[in-house]
């Protein structure tokens, strides 16, 4: 009789959800990565709002960075998707 071997199962890694953002521009002034809430589109769960971190200021585009399903991403994105946040005061 021929003996059971085990193995794990394997599961593909499913698509990375992308951002998708707008053209980034050559000259941009570097900031104190302020705190924003960023509205975004993903390429498969759409709109999204997630906190982020402004990294770069090109006046009509920000470059910032954020978390989403566990993937940091970058993107340039357009003024009005990206508003202020305020951070809670640490105790």
């Amino acid at each position: 009789m021929p003996q059971y071997q085990w193995s794990p199962p394997i599961h593909p890694d499913p698509p990375e959800d992308q951002p998708f953002g707008v053209e980034g521009v050559a000259l941009s002034e570097w900031v104190d990565h302020t705190p924003v809430w960023v509205r975004v589109e993903f390429s498969r769960t759409g709109w999204q709002r997630v906190p982020g971190f402004v990294d770069a200021d090109a006046g009509d585009r920000v470059y910032v960075q954020f978390v989403h399903m566990g993937f940091a991403h970058r993107a340039w994105l357009e003024r009005d998707r990206v508003t202020r946040r305020q951070l809670k005061e640490r105790r």
